[in-house]
C-alpha cells in the first residue's frame, strides 16, 4: 500500500507540486527517453502504461512515439497534472487496490514509484506478468546507497556541512517514516531475477548538483515544502535554512546528487 498519512508527504494537490513534478522532469526526462528510445525502441502502434505519471511528460512522449495507432494509459492517484492528448488515457488509479488495465502491454513504466510502495516486490513481478510477450517494464527509482561519496563536492566551511547534513538526515528520516526505500532499486534486478526473469538490464545515472541545476533547485523546493518537519523534527533553524537555499543557488556549489538506478526487463516472445 501506499504510505499517504503523513502530513509532510508529497502530494499532487500542493501548492508547489506543479514546479516540483516539472522540475523532477527536468532532472530526469533525458535519461528517461534514452533508455525509453534508444534501449526499449519503443515504437509505432506500441500498448504503453505509464504508471505513477505525475505531470505527464513521459505520457507525451510516448504519445508522440507510438503514433496514430498506438496507446498510452496514464495513470496516478491524482492525475489532474496529465495534459489532455487523443493517444493519452489518463485515469485516477490506486496500484496496490484498484483493478488493472487490461494487461498485455509492449511497454510498462514506472518511475519514482515502487519505492514508495509496501508490497514493491510483489508489484513489481506483477508488473512484468501485464506485458505482452517480447514486451518491456522499465522500472527507475532513486538509489542513495553510495555512502562513500559524502554530501558535498565542493569545499565548504564546517557550520555548511553541518546543516546540509542535518538536512540530508532529516529528508531520510522523513522517508523512513513515509514508507520511501532508497535502497529498493538496487535490490529491484534479483528480485525479478528470482521471479525467472532473464533479460535485465540496469543503467545508473547521477544528474548534475552544481547549485541552480534543477537538481539543487528541487532541494529548494524541498526545503520549503518540508519546512514545518524540518524545523520541528531536526536542529535546523530558520537561518539555517535561508542559508541552505542561498547555497543552493550559487554555481561555485556542488553538492552529489541521488544516483537513479533503471532496471529494463524484457519477457520472452
Amino acid at each position: 500500500m501506499y504510505s499517504t498519512e503523513h502530513e509532510q508527504r508529497f502530494d499532487n494537490d500542493a501548492p508547489a507540486a506543479t514546479e516540483q513534478l516539472g522540475l523532477l522532469s527536468e532532472i530526469l526526462n533525458r535519461e528517461t527517453f534514452s533508455i525509453l528510445g534508444e534501449e526499449v525502441r519503443v515504437g509505432h502502434g506500441w500498448r504503453c502504461w505509464d504508471v505513477g505519471a505525475g505531470e505527464g511528460s513521459v505520457s507525451r512522449w510516448l504519445a508522440a512515439r507510438v503514433g496514430t495507432s498506438g496507446h498510452v494509459v496514464a495513470s496516478d492517484l491524482k492525475p489532474q497534472h496529465v495534459p489532455s492528448h487523443p493517444r493519452i488515457e489518463a485515469i485516477r488509479h490506486d496500484l496496490t487496490s484498484d483493478p488493472w488495465p487490461e494487461p498485455e502491454f509492449d511497454l510498462i513504466h514506472a518511475r519514482l514509484l515502487l519505492m514508495h510502495l509496501a508490497d514493491k516486490e510483489a508489484i513489481a513481478v506483477k508488473l512484468a506478468a501485464h506485458l505482452r510477450p517480447g514486451g518491456a517494464l522499465v522500472l527507475t527509482d532513486w538509489y542513495s546507497g553510495h555512502a562513500d561519496e559524502g554530501l558535498i563536492k565542493s569545499p565548504v566551511d564546517d557550520y555548511t556541512a553541518r546543516i546540509f547534513q542535518e538536512y540530508h538526515d532529516g529528508v531520510l528520516k522523513l522517508a523512513g517514516q513515509t514508507g520511501m526505500d532508497f535502497g529498493w532499486a538496487a535490490r529491484t534486478p534479483d528480485v525479478l531475477s528470482a521471479a525467472g526473469y532473464r533479460d535485465l538490464t540496469v543503467r545508473d545515472h547521477q544528474a548534475p548538483g552544481e547549485g541552480g541545476t534543477p537538481t539543487a533547485r528541487l532541494a529548494r523546493l524541498h526545503s520549503y515544502m518540508l519546512e514545518p518537519f524540518l524545523l520541528s523534527q531536526t536542529n535546523l533553524t530558520a537561518a539555517d535554512l535561508d542559508v541552505i537555499r542561498q547555497t543552493l543557488l550559487d554555481p561555485k556549489f556542488e553538492m552529489v546528487t541521488n544516483h537513479t538506478h533503471t532496471t529494463v526487463v524484457r519477457v520472452p516472445k
